[in-house]
């Protein structure tokens, strides 16, 4: 009752001082490192295998099918690389089997030198299973190997994945694509072939064409370029047309003028035979008057003659009577002359008028030239007698002729007429040909231009019809030539068979026993060969190197939890402490030899449990059970029942998370893995493995020798501590906590 109503009567103990407080909170906390600790550390070591030292050893040498390099092993080690599944160091085969050995490496995976080979055999007539190498040591941790077990099926899984693509693709896709392309280049063969011929034929109409092509553009070549002579020739024409047109043209326009003069003259002319036929009648007239004058003119010609004759004949009479008239005249002169000079005046002037008419009259000269002047005129009118007589005479045909010429200016005028008439039509006529020959200069100088340009267009005919020769020629070698090459295609379509053929039989003809090997061997291209240097024999084995440590820990908290790890006997008397100490833990320790013994017996004999070494197991649980007395013997000794078991058990939680009795410490938070080095359960898990499992190495040494040094260490500080225990003190006898 007064328990009920008094709070805290009995926490009230632990209000004094601070490891009582520490008492308190460690009671508050021991489920939490418990559970906490524990979910911590496994909480997900699954998720932490990359963590996990795996050595990867590529020994393969690449191989080479149907001229393809396999390079296998490269290609799987890049793969588990990049797949970060595991902590995957590579490395050779001697470090890996050491490392799997000293546990440096939890186990190996050796990629051997045929793999590759193997792979590539698939699609030969040997195919074998591509094997990965696998190496464990269970002595490492069970778990572990347990876990890269798994680890190792989800790598095959993959590899085979990959390696059946690889596989597929070398033999079955390869095979299909074989089959499709024989099937298709027989396909190809036969179509081939028929081409082959059509392309004959036509190759052959090709060269013939090309031949008739190669003579007609000759021909064209030749008629182009006498076309281009013949265009050079009319535009030649042409302009010389065109000149001339021109010349025409100016002539045709001076025409013109010369027809308006024309008619203008016409005209006149018209006007003028009007006129001339008028006067060639006069004159017809006058003719005929004439000849009428003309007969009386040859009669009084005549009749003058006469008096011609008859005046000569009395001039020659008259001469001749002149001298002596002369004579007289001179006898007259004289008589005048002596009479003028003797004064009479009558006869000076007689003289004088005589003398005037003396002079007057002619000399003989004179008279000798008036009778040849009348011989003259004599003759000439005998002359012109005759020729008016014959005036007379040839006038009657002129007065015929002018009749006819009067007719014929008649006709004159009326022609003339016409004349004028035709000189206007003349003058319509050349302007109107003055005009055409314009436009026929303009058109002759179009076409001269149009001669010269098909002149330069016959030139590039000829040019490209001489290069349309030459190609044709060159087509027909060529067509020629392809019609060769049409028979080479016909030897290369049997070759091709032939080939198809020999690849026909480069594909494996496989019996029913190879097809069954090929297709296991496709279908589980890798396999898994796995060793096991210190194999466990189940779960039981490869976790009973982590119980057996705890059960030796627990037992021993046990122990110390009935037993007095100081005996208070011991204190009072005067031996040592090491006397002291070991009068504590020597009888712990007998009842640890006897927990060890029914342990391993039951764990034996009940649980069958196989031990590699059985003194071995023996020998090391004893040295485990000793160190975890003295150990738990030195924490109560040193600091107290009461707080010595808070931190025994606190131990306890702790080691059971970073032992790496369960999963490896790898796979654990990273505080689990500083501390396990630290702790005895760590060693003791790795030396059990290793006498349990086998393939003892140095770690069991390492574990016996921490474990040694652990108990030598933990029983002198019991007995430094009995030492001063025997001094009893305030704090002894009335303790701050106690259990």
């Amino acid at each position: 009752m007064l328990s009920l109503t008094s709070t805290g009567t009995e926490l009230r103990r632990f209000r004094h001082g601070a490891l009582p407080r520490i008492a308190v909170a460690a009671m508050l906390l021991i489920p939490l490192l418990y559970g906490a600790l524990y979910l911590w550390a496994f909480w997900d070591p699954t998720g932490n295998l990359d963590k996990l030292p795996v050595a990867l050893v590529n020994a393969d040498r690449a191989a080479t099918a149907d001229g393809r390099s396999i390079d296998a092993g490269a290609d799987v080690s890049a793969e588990l690389l990049a797949s970060g599944d595991l902590d995957w160091v590579v490395t050779d085969a001697d470090d890996a089997a050491t490392g799997v050995s000293d546990g440096t490496y939890y186990f190996a995976l050796t990629i051997p030198a045929d793999f590759s080979t193997q792979i590539a055999s698939a699609g030969g007539d040997d195919p074998a299973a591509a094997e990965l190498m696998v190496t464990y040591n269970d002595a490492n941790s069970f778990l572990a190997s347990t876990l890269g077990k798994s680890a190792m099926a989800q790598v095959r899984t993959a590899v085979s994945d990959s390696v059946s693509e690889q596989a597929v693709d070398t033999v079955l896709v390869g095979l299909g694509s074989a089959r499709d392309g024989f099937a298709e280049a027989s396909d190809g063969a036969l179509t081939l072939t028929a081409a082959s011929g059509q392309l004959a034929d036509g190759a052959t109409q090709v060269a013939d064409g090309s031949g008739a092509l190669a003579d007609g553009a000759a021909s064209a070549a030749a008629g182009a370029s006498t076309l281009a002579a013949g265009a050079g020739d009319l535009a030649d024409g042409a302009t010389a047309a065109a000149a001339g047109s021109s010349k025409l043209a100016a002539g045709a326009s001076s025409a013109a003028t010369g027809s308006a003069q024309l008619a203008t003259g016409a005209a006149t002319a018209a006007s003028g035979a009007a006129t001339l036929s008028t006067g060639a009648t006069a004159v017809a007239d006058g003719t005929a008057t004439a000849a009428s004058s003309s007969a009386q003119l040859a009669t009084g010609a005549t009749q003058v003659a006469g008096g011609v004759d008859e005046t000569v004949a009395s001039v020659g009479a008259l001469a001749g009577k002149l001298p002596a008239l002369s004579a007289g005249l001179t006898s007259i002169g004289q008589y005048l002359g002596a009479q003028a000079s003797a004064g009479d005046v009558t006869a000076a002037a007689l003289l004088t008028g005589l003398q005037t008419a003396t002079a007057a009259l002619p000399d003989a000269d004179a008279l000798a030239t008036m009778q040849a002047d009348l011989a003259t005129l004599d003759a000439g009118a005998n002359d012109v007698a005759t020729g008016a007589t014959a005036l007379s005479t040839g006038l009657d045909p002129l007065v015929a002729g002018t009749r006819e010429v009067a007719t014929g200016a008649d006709a004159l005028a009326t022609g003339t007429s016409a004349l004028s008439t035709g000189a206007g039509t003349l003058a319509t006529g050349t302007s109107a040909l003055s005009t055409g020959a314009s436009t026929l200069a303009a058109g002759n100088g179009v076409l001269a231009a149009g001669a010269g340009q098909v002149f330069a267009g016959a030139g590039q005919l000829a040019d490209g019809t001489g290069t349309l020769a030459a190609g044709s020629t060159t087509l027909a070698d060529g067509a020629g030539q392809v019609a060769d090459g049409v028979g080479q295609v016909g030897g290369g379509t049997q070759t091709l068979a032939d080939a198809l053929r020999s690849g026909a039989d480069q594909i494996p003809a496989d019996s029913a026993a190879q097809q069954t090997q090929r297709a296991s061997v496709l279908s589980s291209p890798v396999s898994i060969d796995s060793t096991d240097s210190a194999q466990a024999e189940g779960f039981g084995e490869g976790f009973a190197p982590f119980f057996i440590p705890l059960a030796l820990f627990v037992g021993a908290l046990i122990t110390w939890l009935l037993l007095r790890p100081v005996p208070p006997r011991a204190l009072g008397t005067p031996a040592s402490g090491w006397r002291t100490a070991l009068a504590g833990y020597l009888p712990a320790l007998a009842i640890g030899v006897g927990q060890v013994a029914i342990m391993l017996a039951v764990i034996h004999v009940g649980l069958g449990l196989q031990l590699a070494s059985v003194a071995g197991t023996i020998a090391f649980t004893l040295l485990i059970v000793a160190a975890f007395l003295a150990l738990q013997q030195m924490l109560n000794a040193v600091f107290g029942p009461a707080a010595g078991k808070v931190m025994i058990l606190a131990l306890l939680m702790l080691q059971l998370a970073s032992s790496g009795g369960t999963y490896p410490v790898e796979t654990t938070p990273a505080f689990f893995q500083v501390i396990h080095p630290l702790l005895p359960m760590s060693y003791a898990v790795s030396g059990l493995r290793e006498v349990i499992t086998g393939g003892i190495d140095a770690r069991l040494w390492t574990a016996v020798a921490y474990l040694a040094v652990l108990l030598a260490v933990s029983l002198a500080l019991t007995a430094w501590r009995a030492g001063r225990m025997r001094t009893w003190t305030l704090g002894r006898l009335h303790p701050v906590l106690e259990i």
